[in-house]
């Protein structure tokens, strides 16, 4: 009996390491739709070009010692920042398959579920243009328990993600890359 309890609670405590946690789907900004709505009006078009991830940069970082967070929610986090910003380009109307491609460095990717942030580093250009870096910081309401701050950490890496595109929307130099 007690071998059976002590394998069980081993068993528990190696699954309970290896939890995953990801975020909701990418859902479009009203405010980046609004600002990427003015660049359209102007007539200048976009599509997405290239998103990598730069050297050094973890990919797929972990949240204590929870487990990792799939902040590509099964994708890799370029194919995920990719569909975002593409579906940022289409819901502000500058999205056209002739557009300028706009290529994005993911240079910072670091949560942290004990301060309740998200700093993301993103370096933007085109064929068109000089490229300009960004970076945000995006702060969530955490927890002391490991489960709920890693599921609040994964939670909010979409919005920290959206925040980091109004940072390329809104900024000035973003017109000079179309």
């Amino acid at each position: 009996m007690t071998s059976k309890f002590a394998l069980s609670v081993a068993i528990g405590l190696m699954l309970a390491g290896c939890d995953s946690y990801s975020p909701p789907q990418y859902q479009s900004s009203p405010s980046n739709a609004i600002a990427l709505q003015s660049i359209a009006a102007t007539g200048k078009a976009a599509s997405v070009g290239t998103v990598t991830v730069a050297e050094g940069v973890n990919a797929r970082p972990t949240c204590r010692l929870a487990g990792p967070i799939d902040v590509g929610g099964g994708m890799d986090i370029a194919t995920a920042v990719k569909q975002a910003l593409q579906a940022e380009f289409l819901a502000g109307g500058i999205h056209s398959a002739r557009g300028v491609p706009i290529n994005v460095e993911i240079t910072e990717l670091k949560p942290n579920s004990v301060k309740g942030q998200w700093t993301l580093g993103l370096k933007v250009d085109s064929a068109k243009g000089a490229g300009f870096n960004t970076r945000t910081i995006h702060k969530f309401s955490t927890s002391f328990s490991a489960v709920a701050a890693c599921n609040n950490t994964a939670d909010a890496f979409n919005r920290a993600l959206a925040s980091g595109l109004n940072k390329i929307v809104t900024d000035p130099r973003f017109r000079n890359l179309l």
